[in-house]
């Protein structure tokens, strides 16, 4: 354990918990709902509509009947007439008959002059016998019309709606002077003999009745109607929307992720924007998954292939000659002068060479054949179906063309020289990486033997001892990435005239059977099989984990941690380290990133962007 404070390990479980999707909510149609709401509401306007007709119809209906009920008081002197007839039977027979014509008229009730009933009769020449006498008020009231002109009264409501009652008095009226010379009927005093009162009872409610029946059947056949005219607006808006519905289709298809999708015909305007827009997006989505795998793919600065892309197309032709039982063989080249013009003429006129010396790589190969930078000044051909003879003929051709290369910067003419090491993809199974390590020591023996020259791997040699090395470095660092076989240490910055710890600085070790070791002793392998990006995260990672641990006791406590090359060049490395740090709760200005000078200037615009974010 190195001086400072202790490193606590947390071991904590990496699966996180099922993400248990909500239960689906059951599919409904739209157009059921469209059509639906619009039933409730012109459903709901209509019942509005009939209470209303309803209502006016009984205020007009009972207008009518009482202006009915007042037309009869014309009737009155003639179904009085058993008062003033001599053959009463003869005139109470006339008003049964009367009361038989009318339905609205229920009985007839004659009283005599003190409110007492004379006779009554009904429908079918009933007698009432049950028939109350007069109030005083009434006979009263009843009395003083004798003589006027409007001589009745009605009463409303007698013992339900739409019953009237129609009273009024039957008198005689003489003249009291009947004098032969100057008699003027109109002056002539009268003399009026109340002979009692007549009542009728009217009841219109079989006519009301006929009409509310009327109404009752209207509002089931409007509600009919309405139902029908559902169904029908149904069919003929799914009809109408069918193109939508047809689009299901396709959108299922673009979920899964294709972009080329067959849309159907239409002929309505707004579905064939909808199709347009839809197209539109596709397209523009498809040329930007193409830009973006471009960028996956290619190297930024000159076009070649990435070696991300690298990986992936090395593996791939392993497989191929493995089946096939063909041969291949695989080329490191590392330019011979870059780092001289790099440092003397800086780092645009490097740039301008690398783009030169790619285009040179990429028209001096096969078509079949595969190009890549690896990075840095170092590139990656793959020669595809080829033996170890003609790998050597393509070799010395690639050397050929690069020696032709001449670059000029601030009037001076450099050739561009290159060393190439070589390796053969046998038809038996191999690991890239493995691949790769032994091209690269090739050219490492090709650079040691006086550059500019083309070297084969010799697996008998000194390159075998250091391949095999590199190869165990390689399969203990990938254990150690997936079984968290490092550890940090943490050294603490300490200022030695006041005594005060600045921070601490996180160290890497691997643990092995003989105890733990210094990155010294497995970068070399780390490098060279594309690993540091993943050991990168992995120090953050926990470094960060053991942070959020340590300032729980110490609030103050920061951690420097030191990045390689290649964390900045991965571009989703800031956004990583900020969700890292709002997942532990860690403040960002208690960690420390270390990067190198020459690593900031040969990536400045990269690390301008990833220290920006940071």
């Amino acid at each position: 354990m190195s001086k400072g404070m202790p490193a606590p390990r947390v071991q904590e479980s990496r699966k996180d918990p099922a993400l248990k999707r909500p239960p689906a909510a059951p599919r409904r149609s739209l157009i059921t709902d469209i059509l639906t709401l619009q039933f409730v509401i012109t459903g709901a306007i209509a019942a509005i509509a009939i209470v209303g007709l309803t209502w006016t119809s009984q205020a007009v209906i009972r207008n009518n009947l009482t202006y009915w009920a007042e037309q009869w008081a014309g009737e009155l002197n003639e179904l009085g007439a058993p008062f003033y007839l001599r053959n009463q039977n003869e005139a109470v027979l006339d008003v049964e008959r009367f009361v038989e014509k009318y339905p609205e008229i229920r009985s007839v009730v004659w009283y005599r002059p003190d409110g007492s009933v004379f006779t009554s009769i009904a429908k079918n020449g009933r007698i009432e016998s049950s028939v109350p006498p007069l109030q005083p008020a009434i006979i009263a009231e009843l009395s003083a019309k004798a003589g006027v002109k409007s001589a009745y009264l009605l009463k409303e409501n007698i013992e339900a709606n739409r019953r009237f009652r129609l009273s009024g008095p039957i008198w005689v009226e003489s003249l009291a002077n009947d004098g032969l010379f100057e008699f003027d009927p109109d002056r002539a005093p009268t003399q009026i003999r109340l002979l009692g009162f007549v009542a009728v009872d009217l009841d219109f409610s079989t006519y009301q009745d006929a009409f509310l029946k009327k109404l009752g059947l209207a509002s089931v056949a409007l509600v009919a109607l309405l139902f029908i005219a559902w169904l029908g607006s149904r069919a003929l808006l799914k009809h109408a929307l069918k193109p939508l519905s047809e689009l299901q289709g396709p959108l299922s298809e673009i979920a899964r992720g294709r972009m080329r999708v067959q849309f159907p015909v239409t002929r309505h305007r707004e579905t064939q924007a909808i199709v347009a827009a839809l197209e539109d997006t596709l397209g523009a989505l498809e040329k930007r998954e193409q830009h973006l795998l471009h960028l996956a793919n290619h190297d930024p600065l000159t076009g070649l292939y990435s070696r991300h892309r690298l990986d992936s197309e090395l593996e791939m032709e392993l497989s191929s000659c493995a089946e096939k039982g063909t041969g291949s063989a695989l080329c490191f080249v590392d330019l011979d002068q870059f780092k001289y013009i790099n440092d003397t003429y800086g780092h645009p006129a490097g740039d301008e060479l690398l783009k030169l010396a790619a285009c040179q790589l990429r028209h001096a190969v096969r078509t079949e054949d595969f190009v890549a930078r690896f990075g840095g000044d170092e590139f990656v051909v793959i020669l595809r179906n080829v033996s170890r003879r003609q790998a050597r003929v393509l070799a010395n051709e690639l050397l050929d063309q690069m020696r032709r290369l001449s670059h000029i910067e601030q009037d001076q003419i450099f050739h561009v020289q290159c060393s190439i090491g070589v390796s053969m993809i046998p038809d038996s199974r191999q690991d890239a990486h493995e691949i790769i390590a032994q091209a690269d020591m090739a050219c490492q023996a090709a650079k040691s033997h006086g550059r500019n020259r083309m070297e084969f791997y010799n697996p008998a040699g000194k390159q075998s001892e250091l391949m095999m090395q590199d190869i165990h470095w390689m399969r203990s660092i990938r254990s150690a990435l997936e079984t968290d076989g490092f550890v940090l240490h943490y050294q603490p910055l300490q200022h030695i005239r006041t005594g005060v710890i600045s921070h601490y600085e996180a160290l890497l070790r691997l643990k092995t059977p003989q105890g733990l070791v210094g990155p010294q002793a497995f970068l070399h392998a780390v490098a060279r099989f594309g690993l540091m990006a993943d050991i990168d995260r992995w120090v953050v990672e926990n470094a960060v984990r053991s942070l959020a641990e340590f300032n729980r006791s110490n609030p103050d406590i920061q951690l420097s941690v030191n990045l390689s090359t290649y964390a900045l060049e991965d571009a989703s490395f800031a956004a990583w380290v900020r969700s890292l740090l709002r997942e532990h709760n860690v403040s960002g200005d208690h960690i420390i990133f270390e990067i190198t000078e020459q690593m900031a200037v040969r990536f400045a615009v990269k690390t301008d962007k990833q220290l920006t974010m940071l």
